[in-house]
């Protein structure tokens, strides 16, 4: 009996650990699983930056045309992120997450098939509308296995996995691009999504920090009382949560401040290859390749400043500095370096792309940043939505940044002069946004308090 009793004791400590062992790997299995998602997600945005000469040379179409297709992508982006953030509050974000990439895989796989310029308008704007609430969507389901503290570093290792795309999903679909012809790199793309489909189907979920959501009170309440006050009542809690959210000074002033290096991330991802290519001189290959290396710094930048961030909140400094004053430092910086570009190509070609890599490395490790402090800025049921909100409008930039390069390319004199005008314009704009950002940034300040939220269910923390 007591060698039974202590076979028992045994098997349950080992359940125990084994139990243990699993919830401190799972969060960060997701994390991994959702990087990927982010290395498609982005990947699909770049394969068409990757094409972009092939695409003007063979179906013959102009700068001013090709930056339109490229704007179109975000045509529909803020609309689809802002609304699936709403609907997002009420399901499972494992489900949501999934029915995006299928919608990603059945967008891209036409395009190899039909790919006249026509397909590719109707490809970028349904792409777009797909692909809109992808950052919002894997940031709050990552949050869902974090702490409020802890979320610095699982938000900038998704932005990690927006690089990864770069550093290894744009030489893999150059060679193949420049080998099979640009039609296979869509391909290539809606298979990627079906895979990783397949194991999130399996593998992916929810966290505990994930609100249990529970339908409002019906019209008939408990003991066939009337129920009717009290869904009214939560339904008003809710609204002014989010109102509060969203209006407060750090998330408006944040906003206007990361906007303008979101235009610089939409010209990257359209136009960098064909800079490379007709306005600094190098290969149509070699400027596919180089397309990785501001991404890779971008990734060492974020790591860096994600883990940075939340050591310096776990360590008692206060939110103001490590999460407004030293991504809006990050800003200032990155405006500086793409300001300098325009003299650094009269120079060499090499200290032009070096400017590019350390200015869209800087810029970008700011991004994360601001996701974590949208998050936490919300009352927990309210959390996807707001950041579906906060990238949506975001994403705006999107509409307008590549259009308005690609019309400044074609009505230059020459392309060299039109990319130097429009990186001068958003090295300037990104400075600004720098400024409001340092200024405004004050998560202490104005976070929303879980201790509001309605009685339907409480995440416990914020």
């Amino acid at each position: 009996m007591v060698v039974d009793r202590e076979r028992a004791r045994d098997r349950s400590g080992r359940g125990a650990l084994e139990a243990l062992s699993a919830s401190r790997t799972k969060p960060w299995m997701i994390v991994a699983l959702l990087m990927v998602f982010e290395l498609i997600n982005y990947a699909d945005r770049s394969v068409m930056a990757l094409s972009a000469e092939y695409i003007m040379d063979e179906l013959n179409i102009s700068e001013a045309t090709y930056g339109l297709i490229s704007s179109s992508f975000y045509f529909l982006f803020a609309i689809t992120a802002i609304g699936v953030g709403f609907t997002a509050n009420r399901f499972q974000l494992k489900w949501i997450l999934l029915i995006m990439a299928v919608a990603w895989i059945i967008t891209q796989a036409p395009v190899f098939f039909f790919g006249g310029a026509g397909v590719l308008l109707f490809n970028r704007i349904l792409l777009g509308a797909a692909e809109g609430p992808g950052v919002s969507m894997a940031n709050a389901s990552a949050f869902t296995w974090f702490p409020p503290e802890k979320r610095g570093l699982p938000a900038s290792l998704l932005s990690v996995g927006s690089s990864m795309s770069k550093v290894i999903a744009a030489p893999l679909l150059t060679l193949l691009i420049v080998a099979a012809g640009w039609r296979w790199g869509f391909l290539a793309l809606a298979i990627a999504g079906t895979i990783w489909s397949a194991f999130w189907l399996i593998l992916g979920g929810d966290g505990p920090y994930r609100i249990n959501h529970q339908p409002l009170p019906s019209r008939r309440g408990p003991n066939g009382t009337d129920g009717s006050a009290i869904r009214s009542t939560e339904k008003a809690v809710r609204r002014e949560l989010f109102r509060k959210a969203v209006l407060n000074r750090t998330f408006v002033m944040m906003l206007i401040g990361t906007i303008p290096m979101y235009a610089l991330i939409t010209v990257i991802l359209s136009w960098m290859p064909a800079y490379l290519e007709s306005g600094l001189g190098f290969s149509r290959q070699n400027s596919g390749l180089l397309f990785a290396l501001p991404s890779l710094a971008a990734l060492v930048l974020m790591v860096i400043t994600g883990t940075v961030t939340d050591r310096l909140v776990v360590r008692g400094v206060s939110m103001r500095i490590a999460r407004g004053i030293i991504p809006a430092v990050a800003l200032l910086l990155a405006g500086t370096c793409v300001i300098l570009i325009p003299w650094a190509a009269g120079m060499h070609a090499f200290w032009a792309v070096g400017l590019i890599i350390l200015g869209y490395g800087l810029g970008i490790a700011a991004m994360p940043i601001s996701y974590a402090v949208a998050g936490s800025l919300a009352a927990p049921s309210q959390r996807p939505s707001v950041l579906g909100l906060f990238v949506g409008l975001q994403s705006l930039a999107g509409v307008v940044a590549p259009w308005c390069t690609g019309m400044l390319v074609a009505a230059a004199d020459t392309k060299v002069e039109g990319y130097n005008l429009a990186f001068s314009l958003l090295g300037l704009a990104i400075v600004i946004g720098g400024v409001i950002f340092g200024i405004g940034t004050n998560p202490d300040r104005d976070n929303v308090k879980a201790t509001a939220e309605p009685a339907t269910g409480v995440e416990g923390e914020l």
